[in-house]
């Protein structure tokens, strides 16, 4: 099998730029992620073992329900309590599911969720060290209060480190436009802010500008849309079925690259006021009526202290999007030149024949020599006898791809065998996704 050396401008790396569509659907505190709900499974309520609205970080312990009995062990040890020594701590415990666990040791292995100390002083040597493979991410929301309310949520503008740490990249964005300045009369003059988080699995290195969708929906009817039309941040109203008198206004801006949705609007998306039936939200201590402050809210609502009265009753949210995923691709020419690759150690490119003795070597007192065999000639003739010249002729089928140390790192195989003849020039084009 002969091997061929990449030349000067046979490899070249490129960069795909993807698009991926994301979509949410939020309705009485559930997630609906691509529009789908659970997928029922033969062990467990939900195949991924994931919670509704979510994605699975590793894909794993797909359809598999964990163990109740916790005596059992993995390995060839079945004991969990020695009679002289506990070591319990020893054993590797069988969940049913599939899990990652290291032991203390000299190296001083650990997962990245442990600190030092807990490592120090919550383990002994010897110890198994778990971690879980059963994550998954989502969208959340959070509400920052401005100082004027009293119910124990935190502010935007005040010392609260997430807050603080928005703030700091809502101003970095200030050079973009005037929205960006959460102070200014686009915005609510009280400063409440809705921040919706989307996690970076969901628009890899950046949200895609101009597609950000937020729709507001009031008993299943259309109330108010925001989109980013401007391609610069700004979430600019649209009119839906009851909110036309303040189309074109800002009611939030995006930050794109880190994923964040900032509302701020707080005028009355109907021209009606609404009671806590048949509007927005159950409970009394709190207006009634749909704003965008208000936007997403059930989507893993990071405040607390309101659940028992900020939850929807008739609203629904709806949130689209696109992102950005930029994934490396390496493209190689592979050649093949005229006058080569035209011979097979396959035994079908040689001439067979029903003598099995001719294919048996020459051999004397002081010799070894194998006989010469005919190869096939499988060049179409006009007539039967005699055939047509012999034209040595081969299929390839797969193209191996080798390192600098001549190891098999990749095969690339073709959707049907390539004639390969003597005159012919070939050149396959490999493509690598990384």
């Amino acid at each position: 099998m002969p091997l061929y050396k990449f030349g000067a401008g046979d490899v070249f790396y490129n960069q795909i730029k993807a698009h991926p569509s994301s979509s949410f659907f939020i309705y009485d505190s559930k997630i609906y992620y691509q529009d789908k709900s659970i997928e029922p499974g033969a062990n467990v309520s939900n195949v991924g073992g994931i919670p509704t609205g979510h994605v699975s970080l590793f894909e794993m312990n797909v359809d598999r329900s964990a163990n109740t009995d916790s005596t059992l062990v993995i390995g060839s040890s079945a004991s969990v309590d020695d009679a002289e020594t506990d070591i319990s701590a020893r054993n590797v415990p069988d969940t049913g599911l599939i899990y990652p666990f290291v032991y203390k040791g000299l190296a001083k292995m650990a997962f990245k969720t442990h600190t030092r100390d807990q490592f120090i002083h919550d383990y002994n040597i010897g110890d198994v060290i778990t971690g879980s493979y059963q994550m998954s991410s989502s969208i959340s929301r959070k509400l920052y209060r401005s100082a004027s309310f009293t119910d124990g949520l935190t502010g935007f503008l005040t010392a609260d480190p997430t807050g603080s740490v928005l703030r700091n990249l809502v101003d970095h964005s200030m050079r973009l436009g005037q929205h960006y300045h959460l102070t200014s009369s686009n915005h609510a003059s009280d400063l409440n802010m809705n921040v919706i988080d989307i996690p970076s699995i969901f628009y890899g290195s950046e949200i895609k500008k101009g597609s950000v969708k937020l729709k507001y929906y009031v008993t299943g009817t259309l109330t108010a849309e925001l989109r980013d039309s401007r391609y610069d941040g700004a979430l600019i109203q649209r009119a839906g079925t009851d909110s036309s008198a303040y189309d074109s206004e800002i009611a939030g801006v995006v930050l794109y690259k880190e994923g964040f949705i900032i509302l701020t609007g707080s005028w009355n998306l109907c021209t009606t006021e609404g009671t806590a039936t048949d509007k927005d939200y159950k409970g009394a201590s709190v207006s009634t009526n749909p704003r965008w402050v208000r936007f997403g809210l059930g989507a893993n609502d990071t405040n607390t202290n309101n659940a028992a009265t900020l939850h929807n009753n008739s609203s629904s949210f709806a949130i689209n999007f696109q992102g950005t995923h930029k994934i490396p691709t390496v493209t190689m020419l592979a050649h093949a030149n005229k006058g080569e690759l035209n011979y097979s150690n396959n035994p079908t490119y040689i001439e067979h024949t029903v003598n099995t003795a001719s294919y048996n070597a020459i051999t004397a007192s002081y010799f070894y020599g194998e006989k010469g065999l005919s190869i096939k000639n499988i060049h179409s003739s006009s007539y039967s006898d005699p055939t047509g010249s012999l034209k040595k002729t081969t299929y390839i089928t797969k193209i191996g791809i080798y390192d600098d140390k001549k190891k098999l790192i990749g095969i690339a195989s073709v959707a049907k065998p390539v004639k390969k003849t003597e005159e012919r020039d070939l050149t396959f084009k490999l493509k690598l996704d990384i």
